[in-house]
């Protein structure tokens, strides 16, 4: 059979986010900007909801498990919508009080979100070397072979991640949903799980543009923010670009890019007419299990952003009681749908707290948040520009004040974590991983709209000038024309400027996250594809967690000892003992009776190590030094990145193997 083109894997890709939490979404009655925008939040709510549970009943995630789901949860909405409509207890018709938009504002609109989504197909294209590169990051290794075990095992219980590497812990949790989805298409399409890594990072800025349009039209903004503020989802580098080549933080990432839709479904149910509808309170609560499945950090996020939106509500006009029964349907239908997600993060958060170094001074942090160059040698110019001009003229914002106020936050949040070290500081980042980067990202979103209400303020300011020129010139259909024609003019003026979005510095800054080694070379996969040929299926190779050869797993379904990179402090003590063994003193096995128990349980034939470490390790682990003057290691592969040698059980005669 021949190997699918990236092009065909990246529209089943983004057809598996878009179209079940399509059908979802029309069974529940969403329509235009809303339904496009909530469609992959509710896919991967419905992949949370029943990835959590499935497995309670003994059933493994498979395509086809995705299919049943999918028309099963849009079969029970609809019955709970009509039945629910028919009752006259709670209407379901209606719907959210909107100013009329004109086919040339919607297609507009439209067009900038799909320039946005191509610049972001483009730049990932070029970082990624045609979706080929293997990402190099600490972050992505794990997230790589948690895609492959889900794609080989059907696994799809958040819980058994912990088969990676911490078989033996029974408080284990990691959510899983963009893991789901992503190994569904490795078992659709069979491609190497490093493609299906570089594609979901080309999917981002389209996800994120849609999201800001929905949020600007259910929020209560002008048809030009929209507009403005699509376009410009592709264009900050720390979202979702300085993410990538941090930490590859792939499931936060997706979880920040859907939180423009779950606000967007939020403030349209708070602006619904015609009564209480009992849809938009299941599409929250199903939104929100789908960014705690992607990343509890992430529903935290939508709390505090969805305050600040109730709370500049409720200033300007008391809440009403439908509301707040709106509010609390959504409660019960999160509660109801996520309880094993929500009793497995709560579980979870009891865990220890991470804590990076305050390295920097508050002055230098904030002035590398707001000129948008964080660990970046030159300012966004064009984008600084269009901010101050934003905060100053505030109109076409003033509906958003309270998504700047959640920014400002976040903002508050990045200097401390940056410049602060002390117990509230921890306590309050937490959520977090006490990780500045996050922050940035998260302070982007509303930068975005700023931005883009600095574009709206140039337009205002031209159209106004044309005006005094001509105080006929917004008449009829003409008038129309040439409005739309300012701000394309305005768009595209800032896209030049700005070369092209700034493309090549978002490109550049990706692309170091998707080098050719040191985490894994071209050589070293050369040895991984050496290993595929000889090793015998169903037993595992010895690797050394820091030098990358995790990666194995996710290239050639060879299973390492260790599948992801250990943080030894943390994690050794709760080792199952074997690995732990294995860890410390794997180049005693000559010697070492308890090593050799520990490799034969594990059915280790082979023992592979790489030249380079993955950052920041500084050296290879303990039990991988010195490999060369172990005499029961017989060296069958060599080449200037990696060996791969065979254990002669022969020789060690201590040991049964059985």
């Amino acid at each position: 059979m021949e190997p699918y083109m990236p092009v065909t894997v990246l529209a089943l890709y983004a057809s598996l986010i878009m179209v079940p939490g399509a059908v979802l979404a029309l069974a529940l009655g969403l329509r235009g900007w809303l339904l496009v925008a909530a469609a992959p939040l509710l896919t991967y709510g419905l992949v949370g909801a029943a990835g959590s549970t499935l497995p309670l009943a003994g059933v493994l995630w498979t395509p086809m498990v995705f299919l049943i789901v999918t028309a099963a949860g849009a079969a029970v909405v609809l019955v709970v919508r009509v039945a629910a409509s028919r009752s006259g207890r709670v209407r379901s018709e209606g719907a959210p009080a909107l100013t009329a938009w004109g086919v040339v504002p919607h297609l507009g609109t439209a067009l900038c979100a799909a320039t946005a989504a191509g610049v972001g197909i483009a730049v990932a294209a070029t970082a990624t070397r045609d979706f080929a590169a293997v990402p190099q990051v600490w972050d992505s290794v794990f997230h790589s072979n948690a895609i492959r075990y889900i794609a080989d095992s059907g696994e799809s219980d958040p819980a058994a991640l912990r088969n990676l590497n911490d078989p033996v812990t029974t408080s284990y949790y990691y959510p899983n949903a963009f893991h789901v989805v992503a190994a569904t298409v490795v078992m659709i399409t069979s491609v190497p799980v490093p493609m299906v890594v570089d594609l979901s990072v080309a999917l981002f800025p389209g996800i994120l543009a849609v999201g800001m349009v929905a949020l600007v039209r259910y929020g209560g903004g002008r048809p030009a923010l929209a507009a403005s503020a699509a376009l410009l989802s592709c264009a900050f580098t720390a979202f979702p670009y300085d993410l990538l080549p941090w930490g590859t933080l792939l499931p936060f990432i997706t979880a920040v890019a859907l939180l423009p839709a779950f606000l967007a479904v939020l403030a349209a149910m708070l602006s619904w007419r015609d009564g209480i509808a009992i849809a938009m309170p299941i599409v929250l609560g199903v939104g929100g299990i789908g960014l705690l499945a992607l990343h509890p950090s992430g529903a935290v996020a939508a709390a505090l952003m969805s305050i600040a939106m109730l709370v500049q509500r409720w200033l300007a006009q008391r809440p009403g009681l439908g509301e707040l029964r709106s509010l609390g349907l959504t409660a019960i239908a999160a509660v109801v749908l996520g309880t094993p997600l929500l009793l497995a993060s709560a579980r979870a958060a009891s865990g220890p707290p991470f804590d990076w170094p305050a390295n920097l001074t508050p002055a230098n942090a904030a002035g590398q948040l707001f000129f948008l160059s964080h660990d970046q040698p030159f300012p966004q110019y064009w984008l600084i520009g269009l901010l101050v001009i934003g905060l100053l003229a505030r109109r076409a914002i003033r509906p958003f004040l309270w998504f700047v106020a959640a920014g400002a936050l976040f903002a508050a949040l990045f200097v401390m974590t940056a410049a602060y070290e002390n117990d509230v500081v921890a306590l309050l980042t937490r959520p977090w991983w006490n990780d500045r980067w996050r922050f940035a990202a998260l302070w982007t979103l509303p930068a975005i709209l700023l931005a883009a209400s600095g574009m709206v303020a140039v337009r205002d300011g031209m159209w106004a000038l044309l005006e005094r020129v001509s105080p006929r010139v917004n008449e009829g259909k003409v008038g129309l024309l040439l409005s739309s024609t300012v701000l394309a003019a305005v768009l595209a003026l800032v896209a030049g400027l700005s070369d092209g979005l700034y493309m090549s510095r978002n490109t550049d800054r990706l692309a170091q996250g998707f080098t050719d080694g040191p985490t894994v070379s071209t050589l070293e996969e050369q040895a991984y594809d050496e290993l595929a040929q000889i090793v015998t299926p169903g037993t595992f190779v010895m690797n050394d967690p820091y030098d990358g050869s995790a990666m194995m797993w996710a290239l050639d379904d060879v299973r390492p000892v260790f599948a992801s990179p250990v943080i030894a402090l943390q994690e050794l003590p709760t080792m199952d003992p074997e690995r732990r063994t294995l860890f410390t003193s794997f180049n005693q096995i000559d010697v070492n009776l308890g090593v050799q128990r520990a490799a034969a349980d594990f059915g280790i034939e082979y023992v592979v190590l790489g030249e380079g470490l993955i950052a920041p390790a500084g050296d290879h682990a303990p039990g991988m030094l010195g490999l060369e003057d172990v005499r029961a290691l017989e060296l069958v592969y060599d080449n200037p990145d990696a060996r791969i040698y065979r254990i002669r059980w022969e020789d060690l005669t201590a040991v049964v193997r059985g």
